[in-house]
C-alpha cells in the first residue's frame, strides 16, 4: 500500500500539539518534584521537632517511649510510617532523574536542510520522549501519592504520643 502524501500544515500542527503536550508534562513533573521536596522537608521537620529536646537525663525521655506495650506498638507504627514515607519521598526524588528532550546535540545536518524530513524527525522524537518522560512522571507521582498519607498518619501518632503521653523515669 503506498504511503499517503504528507501535508506540511498537518505535520506542523501535530508537532505544535506535541510541543504543548511536552510542556504540560514537564510542568506537571516539576510541580510533583516541588511537592515532594515540600513534604520531605515537612517530614524531616517533624522528626527534628520530635527528637530534639533539652532533656538529656535519660534516653527514654529523649525518645518519649511509653511504658505500656500498646504505647510501644503505637510508637513503633508511627515511627515506621514516618520514616518509611520519608525514605519513599527520597527515592522519588533520586529515581528517574533523566528527563529527555526532543533536541539532540548530534542531529544530522541533512535533516536540517530538508524541512519535511526535519518535521517528521521531530514528530518521531516527541512521540518517543513522551512515552519515556510519561513513565518517569507516573513513577514519581505514584511514590509521592503513596507516601503522603503514611507521612501524615505517622507524624500525627508521634506528635500525639509526645504531647499527651506521660513518660516515667
Amino acid at each position: 500500500m503506498p504511503d499517503r502524501p504528507i501535508n506540511d500544515k498537518a505535520l506542523q500542527l501535530a508537532l505544535e500539539e506535541q510541543r504543548r503536550d511536552y510542556d504540560v508534562l514537564h510542568g506537571l513533573n516539576e510541580s510533583t518534584k516541588v511537592r515532594t521536596i515540600t513534604f520531605l522537608a515537612a517530614g524531616l521537620g517533624v522528626l527534628a521537632y520530635l527528637y530534639t529536646t533539652g532533656d538529656t537525663t535519660s534516653l527514654k525521655k529523649q525518645l518519649f517511649m511509653p511504658d505500656e506495650i500498646y504505647g510501644v506498638v503505637f510508637y513503633a507504627v508511627g515511627l515506621l510510617l514516618l520514616v518509611g514515607s520519608i525514605v519513599c519521598m527520597m527515592i522519588a526524588l533520586v529515581k528517574n532523574r533523566e528527563w529527555h528532550t526532543a533536541y539532540e546535540n548530534d542531529q544530522n545536518e541533512e535533516l536540517l536542510k530538508d524541512y519535511k524530513k526535519y518535521i517528521l524527525y521531530m514528530h518521531k522524537r516527541y512521540t518517543k520522549i513522551s512515552r519515556s518522560n510519561g513513565k518517569q512522571y507516573e513513577g514519581r507521582r505514584y511514590l509521592l501519592n503513596t507516601s503522603f498519607l503514611p507521612l501524615v498518619i505517622g507524624a500525627t501518632i508521634l506528635l500525639l504520643l509526645k504531647t499527651f503521653w506521660r513518660v516515667t523515669q
